[in-house]
């Protein structure tokens, strides 16, 4: 038999989040919600719960040596959950810092009643499996959500992430220059500069002397320009 016939006799049509779950399952669990800019998990962690998204949009970040991060993959209600990952890995740590980037509610459950769930039910271990081996070839090789997105798009998402984890104020400058931003997102300083002030002109950033400044309501037009970009 060809692979692409085993393909189709294996078919899975549904991503496995939190719709999927029987109500055994998911009675043992705890509804919470969380504001925008809060972290679900930081990387490290213990992979004692797994979270369900139900609405909203949370965000993985990446680390870099100047101490600047941006978001490398996404996860909405359709693609699923947080911590699926590490628990199917056998991985005793959170590979990414989880942040919400908009109003997130998530059904939380621990991750030991949702793996020995999945051990014993074949067909959700094979939906789980799919999900996951689709997840990591899409980010294989590129930069994640960046990879495939315009030079202003890579913008935006660098500048909501750094928003997230620098604000403390009213209104925020951005320390990075326009050639860290550049190097940090893969696109030239020229890119970074056009797009910078087309986001002036959509409302979305401020700048005076290469120094942009993001305002709460500035951070939130950016965030539903992201929603729309994620088909959310």
């Amino acid at each position: 038999m060809k692979l692409q016939d085993l393909w189709n006799s294996y078919a899975v049509h549904e991503l496995f989040n939190a719709s999927l779950l029987p109500e055994e399952i998911k009675v043992q669990g705890s509804i919470l919600t969380y504001p925008p800019n809060t972290v679900l998990i930081n990387r490290g962690d213990f992979p004692e719960y797994i979270y369900f998204l139900l609405s909203g949009i949370a965000l993985g970040s990446r680390n870099y040596d100047d101490g600047t991060c941006y978001y490398y993959f996404s996860i909405t209600r359709e693609t699923g959950s947080v911590g699926l990952l590490e628990i199917m890995a056998h991985e005793t740590k959170a590979i990414a810092t989880i942040i919400a980037a908009t109003p997130v509610t998530v059904l939380r459950i621990r991750s030991a009643v949702i793996y020995e769930y999945l051990m014993a039910n074949p067909k959700m271990l094979h939906c789980c499996t799919y999900t996951i081996a689709h997840d990591l070839y899409q980010r294989s090789g590129n930069d994640g959500i960046l990879y495939y997105q315009k030079g202003i798009d890579r913008v935006r998402y660098y500048l909501a992430q750094y928003y997230l984890t620098h604000f403390t104020g009213e209104s925020l400058t951005v320390e990075a220059d326009y050639q860290t931003i550049a190097s940090n997102i893969g696109i030239s300083v020229r890119t970074v500069v056009r797009s910078i002030q087309k986001l002036k002109l959509l409302g979305e950033v401020s700048s005076l002397n290469r120094k942009i400044t993001i305002t709460p309501e500035q951070h939130t037009r950016t965030l539903h320009v992201i929603q729309q970009l994620l088909h959310v």
